[in-house]
């Protein structure tokens, strides 16, 4: 995934864990630093994610940039803040869902996150052209030596980085929601 689409998959990410986890999150008594709702999302991120972005940035850095900038002109640094930034977005959307699940207002996670979904859906649709394709900046600028997408080393690549992705992911969501529904049962 290119660095502003992993950006905002990760507020999604943070956020969807926080709502599955929200009837534990309501009787919660430590702070979020300390519970363990929001260490999992971290440990998925600095497992999974993360280790995908450095993998993407490093040897697809133009597309995972979008084309937007040329890649080998940005100091190093930028990459570095740009791949910190995917747990700080996952932290921030499981705060949108921690305070919401605090004050019994689910609903501001559910709009939160069908504003997230609303946001990728357009991020692809605007740049589905940039996706579909794999060059440097230049061949993409000048639209020459371009490979399809599917005909390149990105292709394995990608899918093998989602598929991990979407197993930890959902693995946490069935856990927590699981966990929530159990606790519930028993309260009940």
């Amino acid at each position: 995934m290119t660095i502003p689409g992993f950006i905002v998959v990760n507020l999604l990410l943070g956020s969807s864990v926080a709502f599955s986890a929200h009837l534990q999150i309501r009787t919660m008594q430590r702070p979020v630093s300390y519970n363990r709702y929001f260490n999992a999302l971290m440990l998925l991120e600095a497992l999974v994610v993360v280790p995908a972005g450095i993998y993407f940035a490093a040897f697809y850095p133009d597309w995972s940039w979008m084309y937007l900038v040329d890649a080998r002109s940005l100091p190093t640094g930028t990459n570095v803040m740009a791949i910190a930034a995917y747990p700080v977005a996952a932290g921030l959307g499981y705060l949108v869902g921690y305070f919401s699940a605090r004050s019994a207002s689910d609903w501001v996670t559910v709009v939160f996150m069908l504003f997230v979904v609303l946001s990728l859906g357009g991020l692809l649709v605007m740049a589905g052209d940039k996706l579909a394709v794999l060059g440097t900046y230049e061949q993409y600028h000048r639209n020459v030596g371009l490979k399809a997408f599917t005909e390149s080393s990105l292709l394995p690549s990608a899918a093998l980085a989602w598929l991990c992705i979407g197993v930890s992911w959902g693995y946490l969501l069935y856990r927590f929601a699981r966990e929530g529904q159990l606790a519930a049962a028993v309260h009940s």
